[in-house]
């Protein structure tokens, strides 16, 4: 692990250093784990505090405001919001090797590909005809790109990513293992109206799906600079128009993004999401794990939507909705309460029926 003074790194990532700033640690760590004088263990509560074992590390890095132990540490760094200073600490302690540029013998590339020189790609790499790819990219080992598609400069392409063809890429994009970007969205028809159809204006299956045909996918993927797509997540082309990322979204694991689909800036979607085709989302909107959102839906800018909730209609600029159907937050959580209340009032209500009851039967008793 690299070196680093404290002083240096409190000046890297805003925070503020206290006490020694000479002392050098060389690995980030939780406080349960630091055992080495090296080490700087990032105590964000008092619960982290706890776990803190006695000895070992002389430096910390602590919320401001945290109240510590008076003498146990030489040097501190004081950070205001502890995760954001992780996402300017966490690089500094990398121990990545960039693969040297150049085509590895055993990956394949068509004749009329343009590749920039600096660019370094793997074994078993496959690289389509009329290929754009610009400076500073890596693919990765076992990558796919799809013919006409467009990498922007510096593009990170992991082991196993899969790109159909027309995909675009903006600059510094970053694909995890086995992203599967650009292939046809789900869309097929029947010569009759079917099931789906009928079931819009009934509860019970009036039709039959037979002859199913497919209808293919003419449009693109289009993916805006600085996005993250995280791995086993695929995103479909456009039946006709293009399905598009904007700039800085961040995507995790499992995400399943449909055809047609227009995603805005900056939002943040977590794993094991789907989103059906035609959907229209917008700026930093936040999706929590397991949100499925139905076609044709849009949501508005700065929506939040909570985990494991299912979307059926248009939800407005800065709503914060959850459950299934997804309703507003405060009108959500008053359901969940009635539910819990659900067994007392029963109870009660039971208890009532037996009262009146047992007054029937008094009156039913001949008197003596």
């Amino acid at each position: 692990m690299p070196r680093h003074r404290l002083d240096a790194l409190a000046s890297q990532i805003g925070g503020r250093c206290e006490g020694d700033g000479s002392i050098e640690v060389d690995r980030p760590c939780e406080p349960a784990d630091a055992g080495s004088a090296l080490d700087l263990p990032l105590i964000f509560s008092t619960e982290a505090l706890g776990k803190l074992k006695p000895g070992g590390a002389c430096a910390a890095l602590a919320v401001e405001g945290l109240a510590l132990p008076p003498g146990r540490f030489s040097g501190l760094i004081r950070v205001a919001r502890p995760r954001y200073a992780l996402a300017k600490l966490l690089p500094l302690f990398l121990l990545t090797i960039r693969p040297e540029p150049g085509i590895h013998p055993m990956a394949i590339v068509h004749a009329t590909a343009r590749v920039a020189p600096d660019v370094a790609v793997g074994p078993f790499t496959q690289i389509g005809a009329d290929v754009e790819i610009a400076a500073g990219c890596v693919l990765d080992g076992n990558v796919t790109v799809g013919e006409r598609s467009r990498l922007g400069a510096g593009c990170r392409l992991h082991g196993g990513v899969r790109l159909g063809p027309d995909v675009v890429l903006g600059d510094r994009v970053i694909l995890h293992f086995n992203v599967c970007l650009g292939a046809d969205g789900f869309s097929y028809a029947t010569p009759e109206p079917g099931s789906i159809e009928a079931s819009a204006v009934g509860s019970r299956v009036q039709a039959r799906n037979h002859a199913i045909e497919r209808i293919p996918s003419l449009g693109r993927v289009v993916i805006g600079d600085d996005v993250e797509i995280g791995a086993n997540s695929a995103v479909d082309r456009g039946t006709v128009g293009d399905t598009v990322i904007l700039r800085g979204t961040k995507i995790d694991d499992l995400v399943m993004i449909g055809h047609n689909c227009r995603i805005g800036e900056d939002c943040l979607i977590a794993g094991q999401v789907g989103i059906a085709g035609s959907c229209q989302i917008g700026n930093r909107v936040v999706l929590g794990g397991q949100v499925g959102i139905a076609d044709h839906v849009t949501l508005g800018d700065d929506t939040m939507v909570m985990a494991s909730s299912g979307v059926g209609r248009d939800v407005g600029p800065g709503m914060v909705v959850g459950g299934t159907p997804a309703l507003p937050r405060q009108q959500f959580f008053e359901q969940l309460l009635g539910l819990a209340r659900l067994k007392r009032i029963a109870e009660e209500i039971g208890g009532l029926a037996e009262r009146v009851r047992g007054l029937e039967r008094s009156k039913d008793r001949p008197e003596t």
